[in-house]
């Protein structure tokens, strides 16, 4: 009887701590949706209590007034880009490391990993200084470029552990079958990897559709602006902000990446498993 009762009280407390950590996640997200559609001075005046009244005055404001649609585009071009370099060519380093067992496939490896190391400031000027000089400061190249280089290194790794799950034997049977190495990565190794690209690139899409730092250092021109930067003309002259616009850009802004989480989510798991099973 003790013995069921302390199971009993074990998921009891489980369950409530699961509870807490959910209402601790969930609470800025649902209040910052729902503070997209308060008024500017219950803002103000009662940010934290329950809503009394919902408009989307803040939504007509960002659309008419505001160059946010533009600012998403831009997001999406940036992120759709850097997301498809990241996935074929961290596939395909990864392919030839795992797979094709040439010397020094270890080296390469583990050059990738140092990747893992090094802080997105400390290039910032030497980035700058040599964007400068080649024309490619103010384009969308510029912060293309930086957020591939920082993020192939996680997705190779990813890759690496993944395909080090596929057994040899596959492979070695499509050569004996007269298949090409370029044959075997396309129909063998990316159909078995469907998990581990969308892990990939749901990882990579929070990154890269949040990126400030890089947008904010190499673009200056409205028209290229990503989102992440946009929302800062929401800022008025000594700092006074249009609070309720700012909260709607930011619900505006978030929404692809939980679209992307939460339909990806089960796929995401699976993909990080498999990768995590052998190395």
């Amino acid at each position: 009887m003790n013995y069921i009762l302390r199971n009993r009280l074990k998921k009891l407390i489980y369950w409530f701590v699961m509870l807490a950590f959910l209402v601790i996640q969930a609470y800025p997200i649902l209040w910052l949706l729902f503070a997209a559609f308060r008024p500017n001075m219950e803002l103000l005046t009662e940010p934290f209590r329950f809503p009394k009244q919902l408009t989307s005055e803040n939504f007509v404001t960002i659309f008419t007034t505001s160059h946010v649609l533009t600012y998403i585009k831009n997001s999406a071009i940036v992120s759709m880009i850097s997301l498809a370099l990241i996935v074929i060519l961290s596939s395909m380093a990864s392919f030839a490391i795992a797979k094709m067992k040439f010397a020094g496939s270890r080296k390469v490896y583990r050059f990738f990993l140092i990747g893992l190391t090094v802080p997105y400031s400390i290039t910032l000027i030497p980035l700058f200084t040599m964007f400068a000089r080649i024309g490619l400061v103010d384009t969308r190249i510029s912060v293309i470029l930086p957020l591939l280089a920082f993020q192939l290194p996680v997705s190779v790794m990813l890759f690496v552990n993944f395909y080090a799950f596929i057994p040899d034997e596959i492979v070695e049977a499509a050569v004996i079958d007269g298949a090409s190495i370029y044959e075997i990565y396309a129909k063998i190794i990316i159909p078995l990897s469907l998990n581990t690209i969308l892990t990939v690139l749901a990882m990579n899409f929070i990154t890269v559709w949040n990126d400030y730092t890089f947008s904010l250092v190499f673009i200056n021109s409205t028209e290229l602006k990503t989102i992440s930067i946009g929302l800062t003309d929401f800022i008025g002259p000594r700092g006074l902000k249009d609070w309720g616009a700012t909260y709607a850009a930011i619900a505006l802004s978030i929404l692809p990446t939980l679209a992307l989480y939460f339909s990806l989510n089960t796929k995401m798991t699976a993909g990080m498993t498999l990768g995590a099973v052998k190395s």
